[in-house]
């Protein structure tokens, strides 16, 4: 038995005015035997893959793994690559392979593709035919329509923000398209969408309101009959035609059954639509407001207050760094933050020295403009090191050139390469541990809830501008669809 694996995934912010090119994938990008080499161990979808198909004896045909992260607009050149060279390498396995496994993410937009990654397994289908066995794993935040089910055999989604369940995803749909090949299930797939955008921030799955719907998810897995349940929340920040949560069920040849599955979730969460965006049960603080609740909290606190800066895509918005300089507190982490030009003129310094720089803002895009700091040098070099936190253990972790100033209590990390705070790691990486600091700043959405909740005495979520605020009507959707809850009026 031969299984052909790849993987191309990302996030689009369709309103970014920005190209994200071929450089952005291939900085991290892996083929051939490399994307078994890479991936064996890590958690990634085509690491679950591996696992599940090495331990059945399968052989594997690995094409390649491309992930952009989470940025603008993606160019079609990107498309025509890695497209063309999975769709090119099938076809030429075709005669060989059983199945195809591809680790996708759902929410990726192209110049000129609203829902490239349907296009791509379309376009695979036609390079192998519709004979072929073809499973798909998509982010918990991919924006799908029922388009999919004419393409895919099957298809999974992450159960978890944080993606703490990135293999188990993989090893989940491996274990379909076995069970599958040795036609121990003939797989159904059905797919719902109740019509709601559901930002990010509210999507965090360790809390309500998406806890409960995972946990009736995790409840229908259970049913007889059934192979796997997902609930995808949606990426907000995409005007595509397919925005909006979906709810997908498969089961063994069991259409009616899916149906009542997918019917039951997409109930459910439209019955919690006003807290799946922010009409209710959530808490959100005005910029001074949260920087000013933080620093009152610290002082009664013997864990680190954590500031969500929930809107920040792009790592090097200025709005709360501005007002902790404003409010002045003295055992502050600012971690990640983005800024090449700064990380290299600490270096430069070097450590011990001190800086005056204007930083932040480098992409230029609702931003905050940039802030002048001066400071300590505490630390600067190339920072490399291998995950070790529930999300990226045992990745390649790359930050580029990288530097630490003490900005009067405000301990700031410049970074070259745009990242969030999930973990400890990059505190360790610079010699000190979060547990140093009284108040702590991510900008990860939901990610750092896998270490932070329990690291954190108390998480404060400020509503500063950004890419990605909660409130989505500060853009204009001309192609998704206006029937849609909170577009529509109720």
């Amino acid at each position: 038995m031969k299984i052909g694996i790849a993987g191309f995934a990302h996030e689009t912010i369709t309103f970014w005015p920005e190209i994200t090119d071929l450089a952005a994938f291939e900085r991290t990008a892996h083929h051939g035997r490399d994307v078994i080499e890479k991936s064996r161990g890590i958690n990634s979808c085509i690491g679950g893959f591996v696992d599940v198909l090495e331990a059945e004896g399968i052989e594997m045909i690995p094409i390649c793994d491309a992930r952009g992260g989470a940025t603008a607009t993606v160019s079609d050149a990107v498309y025509d690559f890695y497209v063309g060279k999975m769709s090119r390498a099938f076809a030429e396995a075709a005669g060989e392979l059983d199945g195809i496994l591809l680790a996708l993410h759902g929410a990726m937009a192209t110049e000129s593709r609203q829902d490239p990654e349907t296009d791509a397994v379309r376009d695979i289908r036609r390079a192998v035919g519709y004979d072929m066995t073809i499973m798909v794993t998509y982010d918990l935040h991919g924006n799908k329509d029922e388009a999919i089910l004419k393409e895919v055999t099957a298809a999974f989604g992450y159960h978890s923000s944080p993606h703490v369940d990135m293999a188990d995803t993989g090893r989940r749909a491996a274990r379909a398209m076995v069970r599958t090949l040795k036609k121990e299930i003939s797989p159904v797939v059905v797919l719902k969408k109740p019509g709601i955008i559901v930002p990010s921030v509210y999507s965090a799955t360790t809390v309500n309101p998406a806890k409960e719907i995972m946990d009736r998810v995790r409840k229908w897995e259970a049913h007889p009959g059934v192979v796997d349940v997902t609930a995808l929340f949606g990426f907000a920040w995409a005007d595509v035609r397919q925005l909006g949560m979906a709810m997908i069920a498969v089961t063994d040849n069991d259409p009616e059954l899916a149906d009542r599955i997918v019917t039951d979730l997409c109930d459910l969460a439209y019955q919690k639509r006003k807290a799946l965006t922010g009409r209710e049960e959530f808490s959100l603080f005005s910029l001074k407001a949260g920087v000013r609740r933080a620093i009152e909290r610290a002082r009664l606190s013997a864990a680190p207050i954590v500031i969500l800066d929930h809107a920040d895509r792009t790592s090097d918005t200025t709005f709360v760094l501005r007002e902790l300089m404003e409010q002045g507190p003295k055992k502050a982490a600012h971690p990640l933050f983005y800024d090449p030009k700064a990380a290299a003129a600490c270096i430069a310094v070097g450590v011990g020295n001190s800086v005056d720089l204007e930083v932040g803002a480098r992409t230029g895009w609702r931003d905050g403009g940039p802030v002048r700091v001066g400071g300590k040098v505490l630390w600067a070099g190339d920072c490399k090191y291998i995950g070790t936190g529930p999300m990226q253990k045992n990745q390649e972790i790359d930050l580029g050139p990288t530097a630490v100033i003490d900005m009067n209590g405000i301990w700031l990390q410049f970074t070259s390469h745009q990242t969030s705070l999930i973990d400890e790691d990059p505190f360790i990486q610079c010699g000190v541990k979060p547990q140093d600091f009284d108040i702590i700043v991510t900008k990860s959405k939901t990610h750092f809830r896998s270490v932070y909740e329990k690291v954190g005495a108390e998480i404060i979520i400020i509503d500063a501008p950004g890419q990605c605020p909660a409130d989505i009507g500060v853009f204009e959707y001309r192609n998704a669809p206006q029937d849609i809850y909170p577009m529509k009026n109720e």
